[in-house]
């Protein structure tokens, strides 16, 4: 593999565009055997590497802007690889392992300004947004989008190496796997499948996605028996899955090792969909007003269909027992109160593969939200976490509002 890639960065400097790789799969072994914990911060820096590797941290984030990395269609800014290409060569000399976010929440302009390139909803808006980390295109129901990530990716492993030990997938909002939010333009109940491909008007669906089952139909509308609610809401979500799936077997083509796929917020609970459709998907269920269903985070689907041994459920909410306490409880057997993390341990667990779990904080938390994540690592064997943010642990003056660097020291520290 290492020649096919040095082939084709040869060939890609000398003609001074864009080549892309075309290789076979990349065999997938076993987990290997890791630390007992593994700690780290998002939008971590060289500044605090060493403080950090000495109080424990063992993982560094390497961040990647897809707007940077590829302003125009085709043309790569070199000196950018360059400078994460650094970056990350100076995280492996100080002994940490890497984790890469490839940026597709930051897209370039000129993906947006492909054929359909911007999700629709049933009101007719198109989703656009100037707030970042969550101006995403039309990532599940357009296969020139796919195939403009793809080779982005390409790019990624052949400028920038496959010696990755964790590769951070889910690639939506906040690098997390969903569709836009459901509120938007003044509207509710906001779902994300009505643009000319999903409503079936124009060729270019991705693989494995069919147009929409019930044309005409929209959310909210009856149907005798809530037929085409069903229809709808099965079609919406497993279409999410496709895109999933799509991503692993697409990073499977350059990368063997280990996959974090990002699961935000709640998910949806026994019931809560069923629920829904009854009501003909109107917004008036708790799991629309709050989102679950229209955002796609039916994680009992997503994380139950996970077929690769190294796939990793990375919550990126474990401290949501705490922020959530009159809504979550992690002691009762009502799974519809499980928090965020012990419900995604839980269908981890169920999974034929027994999935490793890891994760990260909400952001923007305090010590006793710090506490309650490490009591969460220890009570469901999580692998760790990567506290965010940075910025926070190493902020000029700190209040309650935020954990400190020398509370994170003492976590890890107590916790060994």
């Amino acid at each position: 593999m290492k020649q096919v890639l040095l082939c084709s960065l040869l060939i890609s400097l000398f003609w001074g565009g864009i080549v892309y790789a075309d290789e076979p799969s990349v065999p997938v072994t076993k987990p290997e055997n890791k630390p007992a914990r593994l700690y780290g911060a998002l939008e971590n820096s060289l500044e605090h590497a060493i403080s950090g590797h000495d109080i424990g941290w063992r993982v560094a984030i390497v961040s990647i802007g897809w707007d940077l990395f590829e302003p125009k269609h085709g043309i790569i800014n070199q000196a950018y690889v360059d400078e994460i290409a650094r970056k990350k060569q100076a995280f492996r000399k100080l002994g940490y392992e890497l984790q890469v976010d490839f940026g597709i929440q930051y897209a370039p302009d000129w993906v947006f300004e492909l054929p359909q390139g911007r999700y629709r909803n049933q009101y007719g808006d198109e989703f656009k947004t100037r707030e970042s980390g969550k101006n995403v295109p039309n990532v599940v129901f357009n296969a020139k989008v796919r195939q403009a990530i793809s080779n982005y990716l390409s790019e990624v492993f052949i400028r920038l190496g496959t010696d990755w030990d964790y590769v951070r997938l889910g690639c939506a909002k906040y690098g997390e796997l969903n569709y836009p939010q459901a509120k938007f333009g003044g509207h509710t109940n906001c779902y994300w499948a009505f643009d000319d491909l999903a409503e079936g008007k124009t060729a270019g669906l991705p693989s494995g996605i069919s147009p929409c089952p019930v044309p005409g139909w929209r959310p909210g509308l009856p149907s005798p028996q809530h037929a085409s609610a069903r229809k709808f809401a099965e079609w919406y979500l497993d279409n999410l899955k496709n895109y999933q799936d799509w991503q692993i077997a697409t990073v499977r083509r350059w990368y063997g090792g280990d996959l974090c796929m990002l699961y935000g917020s709640a998910g949806l609970r026994p019931d809560w969909l069923e629920s829904a459709i009854i009501h003909d998907l109107n917004g008036t269920t708790s799991a629309e007003i709050n989102g679950e269903i229209q955002q796609g985070y039916d994680w009992t689907r997503m994380i139950g269909s996970l077929k690769d041994p190294k796939a990793i459920v990375y919550c990126t909410w474990i401290d949501g027992t705490l922020q959530n306490h009159k809504t979550f409880d992690d002691d009762t057997r009502d799974l519809n109160r499980w928090s965020p993390v012990h419900w995604q341990v839980s269908l981890a667990q169920t999974n034929p593969l027994k999935l490793r779990v890891w994760g990260e904080n909400t952001g923007r938390n305090n010590r006793e939200a710090m506490r309650v994540t490490f009591e969460c690592i220890k009570r469901y064997n999580l692998m760790g976490v990567i506290w965010a943010f940075e910025t926070d642990l190493f902020a000029d003056s700190h209040s309650d509002d935020y954990a400190t660097f020398a509370d994170y020291a003492e976590f890890i520290r107590k916790n060994r």
